[in-house]
């Protein structure tokens, strides 16, 4: 190993002065900076105190950004850097205090930044639930300027994107049509006062008043059996499927009484009054039809029929055409002409429509309520049910049945002659 004065002179370029220098240095200080320990020297350092001292400000403007960039790799230093705790040792607050966002924001290059943001990988660690949470829906609401946003709405665009017809197709217009109360629109327009004014007549006001009035006489008279036989005042009967029992009746009104009691059970009045209608229609439609086929015959053949004697032949014409007349109505439509005229409708027991044999049987054993002084009739007057005895005997029931709403709502809307 050469010794120092050799080392001296093979270094004939350098001043005298620095190869002097050098070799003090080299031969004290390398040997004192071997024995150093480093990391007690850092540990002894205080950071905090070095940093406030540094002004931070000389500092940026004295370095070079551009040319700090350009020699940084920056995939490496991603790389190698542990984002969770840089993150734990950073201090936001003063971080943020220090930051000059303008000064940031124009020298960041949007394009770069957003190719570089992975939009599925942020999206995935939001939680929705949390962010959902912490909005104040009463304070959005209160911030809305509802006018404004009508006002920037263009109402005829949105109505040319609508698909009338798929919205009609998903209409359940049965079930609509189910919740409407015709008669409540009815009333509540001007349409009531044309209903009336164009679908009733002189005849058609008093049909309303006499069905109204002899539901009042049928209660009146079904009173006395029921307190004779109950001691009780009468209960309005309702068959199994009909509607409710009727609450407070007497306190009623006489027109909604009777939209009250439809399809409840019909009074021995209203029922025998409607008997004697089609006995006297089946009669003169009997005697109508025997005196056309007379005058028919005698053109024809030349004989003339004693419609006026008692033959036994006619009355059991006559007997065959009752049951044609009773049984044919009642299996039509449940109804005679009489029961028609009087708002009456004869249903099963239960309330259904008549079916079956029903209307046959009925008119078959409709005779025997007469017997014994008609004691089958008055059976009605004494029964909860108010059936009589052929209703016993054929299973079925008579009711009321008739526009009563219609009645009462022409009865309030003519006005009086």
């Amino acid at each position: 190993m050469p010794d120092g004065s050799e080392r001296i002179e093979h270094e004939p370029n350098r001043p005298f002065a620095e190869r002097v220098l050098g070799r003090v240095v080299g031969s004290v200080v390398s040997p004192v900076v071997d024995n150093v320990d480093v990391d007690h020297v850092v540990d002894r350092i205080d950071v905090n105190h070095l940093i406030e001292r540094i002004d931070l400000d000389e500092l940026i403007e004295r370095i070079d950004i551009d040319r700090l960039m350009r020699r940084v790799d920056i995939d490496a230093l991603v790389a190698r850097l542990d984002m969770n705790e840089v993150l734990d040792r950073i201090e936001m607050d003063r971080l943020l205090g220090r930051i000059d966002v303008n000064l940031l924001v124009g020298r960041l290059e949007p394009n770069q930044l957003i190719d570089r943001v992975d939009v599925n990988a942020m999206i995935d660690r939001v939680d929705v639930n949390a962010m959902i949470d912490r909005v104040d829906v009463n304070a959005m609401i209160e911030r809305v300027d509802v006018n404004a946003m009508i006002e920037r709405v263009d109402v005829n665009a949105m109505i040319e994107r609508v698909d009338v017809n798929a919205m009609i197709d998903r209409v359940d217009a049965d079930r609509l049509l189910a919740r409407v109360d015709v008669n409540a629109v009815v009333e509540r327009t001007e349409l009531g006062a044309i209903i009336a004014r164009s679908t009733t007549g002189v005849f058609g006001q008093l049909l309303d008043v006499a069905r109204t009035q002899l539901i009042a006489v049928d209660q009146v008279v079904q009173a006395v059996p029921a307190q004779m036989v109950r001691g009780q005042a009468v209960e309005v009967p309702h068959l199994p499927s009909g509607p409710s029992p009727v609450e407070d009746l007497p306190g009623m009104p006489l027109s909604q009484r009777a939209v009250a009691l439809q399809r409840h059970s019909a009074g021995s009045v209203s029922r025998f009054l409607a008997f004697l209608i089609d006995q006297f229609l089946a009669g003169i439609l009997f005697t109508g039809g025997l005196v056309l086929t007379s005058a028919a015959l005698q053109v024809v053949i030349g004989a003339d029929i004693d419609i006026e004697g008692d033959s036994p032949l006619i009355a059991l014409a006559y007997l065959l055409w009752l049951f044609v007349y009773l049984a044919g109505s009642l299996a039509a439509t449940g109804r005679t002409i009489g029961k028609a005229v009087l708002g009456l409708l004869v249903v099963q027991a239960d309330g259904q429509n008549l079916t079956g044999w029903a209307p046959v049987v009925r008119t078959i054993v409709f005779p025997v309520s007469f017997l014994l002084f008609g004691i089958g009739l008055l059976m009605g007057l004494f029964r909860h049910d108010r059936r009589e005895l052929h209703d016993l005997i054929a299973g079925t029931a008579v009711i009321y049945a008739w526009d009563a709403a219609t009645a009462r709502l022409r009865a309030e809307t003519i006005e009086p002659l």
